[in-house]
């Protein structure tokens, strides 16, 4: 998926990580009877490239449930829904991008996917970017089929172990949240930025992922202020807002079960970040050496 798409963050400058960051963090304190875990993801990341990810799953086995942004256990039925929301009603791409514009998109698209835009003339340009992203992306990288998801990997390992289920979004809030809340014209305009700038986007994407996999959430963030493609006001929707949203419901959460929760890597970071609102919220955060 796109940088620009699928990767949620909140530019801001790091103050409480060292130099030692870690992707697994302990939330304790504030009355909690029995820690729960925080743990960044990231889904262009194949669970093998992740040092010591079989004993950050021993970590499920300690906690009463396990939370994700949303259930992934159905992801057939999930991708027609999404492919069903991405359908634009009385608009097409035609009429939101410039002829000019449309012809460099539709060849590339014929030389990334293997077709042109004629077929998908309907489709939210929003989705069209993820797409197109995720094809270059596993073509420049020689991946036969897209790598399993890291939270789908972690919430099957949870229902193995007879652990309960919290989903902090359904999949129509996402939806509308990806697809609805920025305008259609802007969507088209990301897209066409997405593809001309391909080689900066696959760069950073590259960098993004050595970082990750080093564990180091500052050098995402820095990585990430570098990226000027979303508004603040877009920034906003896709990520603090659902921040926001999700602390709140973690201090029922916390209070009610033990959890791990596995949500993209960057909703830790920052200002605005889960870990900083939590630890203002009372919390102690520290992060688990694994």
């Amino acid at each position: 998926m796109s940088k620009r798409i699928s990767i949620l963050a909140v530019i801001a400058i790091l103050l409480i990580f060292s130099a030692n960051a870690q992707l697994l963090w302990k939330v304790e304190g504030n009355g909690l009877t029995k820690p729960s875990y925080l743990f960044g993801t990231h889904h262009l990341i194949e669970k093998e490239q992740i040092p010591g990810f079989e004993n950050v799953l021993t970590y499920i086995n300690s906690v009463d449930a396990v939370v994700g942004e949303l259930d992934m256990s159905d992801m057939l039925n999930m991708q027609m829904h999404l492919m069903k929301a991405a359908i634009m009603k009385d608009t097409t791409l035609s009429d939101l991008i410039s002829p000019e514009d449309y012809t460099l998109v539709d060849a590339e698209f014929k030389n990334v996917i293997g077709f042109g835009l004629k077929p998908l003339e309907k489709m939210k340009p929003m989705m069209l970017s993820t797409m197109y992203s995720g094809v270059l992306y596993m073509k420049l990288n020689n991946m036969k089929k897209e790598p399993e998801a890291i939270d789908q990997v972690i919430q099957k390992t949870g229902k193995k172990a007879n652990k309960k289920f919290i989903g902090l979004e359904t999949l129509d809030e996402q939806i509308d949240i990806l697809f609805n809340h920025i305008p259609l014209k802007r969507q088209a305009e990301i897209l066409v930025r997405t593809v001309k700038e391909k080689e900066e986007s696959m760069d950073m994407t590259k960098r993004l992922n050595s970082a990750y996999i080093a564990g180091d959430l500052e050098q995402l963030q820095v990585i990430y202020t570098e990226d000027d493609d979303m508004s603040n006001e877009e920034r906003k929707i896709l990520v603090e807002q659902r921040n926001n949203n999700w602390v709140e419901q973690f201090k029922t959460m916390f209070a009610e079960n033990s959890c791990f929760v596995a949500v993209g890597c960057l909703h830790l970071s920052g200002k605005a970040g889960i870990i900083n609102q939590l630890q203002n919220a009372g919390y102690t955060i520290k992060a688990v050496k694994y």
